[in-house]
């Protein structure tokens, strides 16, 4: 029976310290190696820093960082961001002017201001019925319309009526017609109707245009009539326009009268036409145009459209945060729908 050969201890230790170097010489290698990318770090930092006044890289190594202050402020930016969009609304819907809708369209949700909202402006928000009647009675438009009327009815009555019987009236031609006149520059949206927004021109001729229909304003060029009369003058390029003059007006009655039609007016015109030019002879006023707009039960309307999806996004986003976050005091009172 052989016996098995033993190794001595001796021999054991010979063969692995060989390998033990090995080992320590790679681990110093890669603490060097560290040590030398960490130096190298440090100074790309060093330098970066100097050259950027301090800012950088500190600010990307705070970005990856979310302090509880940072995480709070996010939080309630999401909820201002919620509710901005009615705010804006109700802002711009409440206001009494053109110029103050302008700046509601500008307004954001913030704590204080939400804190301070007094009058139309936090009923719009916590009342969803008001909402609605201001949708079907914008104010401004409103207000508008009131003062169309009431420049209408300033208006003398020989020249809301009159007729001239100069030639055989069998050559008289009667037609309705939309009616404005060339005292006024290009009507201004942003502009509120008021006195002292009234932008008069010095008109050389005072020209009544008439439309055969209501062509709306970006193709009015009424306001811009002020030239004299020729033969070439008969429609200004526009089938639908008909020009006549009304010079022999006192320039008070032409001024009544162009503000009583500012946005145009109804009436029945009797003209006769004499070779390229219409001359007139009559007119009957029957009403002033008016600002329209549409009525929240109308759903076909983009208006409408616009209005509910705004409505039915903030809802979900509230929604959504609610189930994450606690809502602000400040908002507690608003009801979306």
């Amino acid at each position: 029976m052989k016996r098995k050969k033993r190794r001595s201890k001796k021999s054991i230790e010979e063969n692995e310290t060989p390998i033990s170097v090995d080992i320590n010489k790679k681990e110093n290698s890669i603490l060097e190696n560290l040590m030398s990318i960490s130096y190298g770090i440090f100074g790309i930092t060093v330098v970066m820093s100097i050259f950027t006044g301090f800012k950088y890289p500190w600010k990307w190594i705070d970005a990856i960082y979310e302090t509880e202050n940072e995480r709070l402020e996010i939080i309630e930016n999401s909820w201002d961001a919620a509710y901005t969009p009615l705010i804006k609304w109700c802002a711009e819907n409440t206001a009494n002017t053109k110029s103050l809708a302008v700046i509601g369209k500008e307004k954001f949700a913030y704590k204080d201001y939400m804190i301070s909202l007094i009058g139309d402006e936090r009923k719009c928000l916590e009342d969803k019925e008001f909402r609605i009647y201001l949708f079907n009675n914008p104010k401004i438009k409103v207000s508008e319309n009131k003062s169309l009327n009431e420049w209408f009815n300033e208006i003398p009555k020989h020249i809301k009526k009159f007729n001239l019987e100069i030639e055989e009236s069998s050559k008289y031609e009667i037609e309705e017609f939309i009616i404005k006149t060339n005292l006024f520059y290009y009507w201004n949206d942003t502009v509120s109707l008021k006195d002292e927004d009234f932008q008069m021109r010095v008109v050389i001729n005072q020209v009544l245009c008439g439309y055969k229909e209501n062509i709306g304003l970006e193709n009015d060029k009424c306001r811009s009539r002020s030239y004299l009369f020729t033969d070439e003058s008969e429609s200004g390029g526009d089938e639908r326009e008909y020009l006549f003059s009304l010079n022999f007006l006192s320039k008070e009655d032409f001024i009544l009268l162009s503000k009583g039609c500012y946005l145009g007016c109804e009436a029945k015109i009797t003209f006769m036409k004499d070779l390229k030019k219409y001359n007139i002879r009559g007119i009957q006023i029957e009403k002033p145009i008016l600002r329209t707009w549409t009525l929240y039960n109308d759903k076909n309307s983009s208006r409408v459209k616009n209005y509910d999806s705004m409505i039915l996004k903030a809802e979900y986003l509230i929604q959504e945060l609610g189930k994450k976050y606690p809502k602000p005091d400040w908002y507690s009172s608003i009801i979306i729908q």
